[in-house]
Parts: structure tokens; C-alpha cells; sequence
């Protein structure tokens, strides 16, 4: 029983400091670059006018990460995409786009 009180003791000021910190967690995601093997198969570009309108006929330069639902923090410059994990500027496009209501 003295093993899992020392346990939880151990614990929960780490767990404390993930919820009180939660910006350095995060703070070494990688940023995405248009050679990422994920970033290829979805057609990502860093920026929307770049995209291939061929192979993606439903793309509009009006689709951009900030506009996306998977883009964490629409004001951003860059933020945390939900797709990839990475961190993606907002001017960026991917065809994973799904518009943020």
C-alpha cells in the first residue's frame, strides 16, 4: 500500500505541471515542410496558391490552414495541425482542408 501512496505522490506534481504548462509540452513540434512523406501523399504546399489544381480540381486559394478545422489557433501564424501533428503556417494548404464553421 506505502508503494502506491508513493506512487501518486510522485505523480501528481508532474501531472500539475502538464496541466499548468502546457505551451512548453508543445513547444517542440516540428514544423511541417512540403518534403514530409504524409505532407506529399495529402499534396501540402506552405502556400495555397501553389497547390496542384490538377490533381486536386476542388481547391480554391480561399482554403487555408487558418480557415481549416484541424488548424489549432485560427489567429496564429503557425499552429499545431490535427492531420499531421506538426506545426503549419496559415497561409498553408493541404487536401485534408475541411472549412472551420
Amino acid at each position: 500500500m506505502a508503494k502506491r501512496r508513493e506512487f501518486i505522490a510522485a505523480i501528481i506534481p508532474v501531472a500539475g505541471a502538464l496541466v499548468a504548462f502546457p505551451p512548453l509540452v508543445l513547444a517542440d513540434i516540428a514544423a511541417l515542410t512540403e518534403d514530409d512523406k504524409m505532407g506529399k501523399a495529402m499534396g501540402f504546399r506552405l502556400q495555397t496558391d501553389k497547390a496542384d489544381t490538377v490533381k486536386y480540381p476542388k481547391h480554391t486559394n480561399e482554403q487555408v490552414c487558418a480557415k481549416c478545422v484541424h488548424y489549432a489557433t485560427p489567429t496564429a501564424e503557425t499552429a499545431r495541425c490535427d492531420v499531421f501533428n506538426k506545426t503549419v503556417p496559415k497561409g498553408g494548404w493541404c487536401s485534408g482542408f475541411s472549412k472551420r464553421p
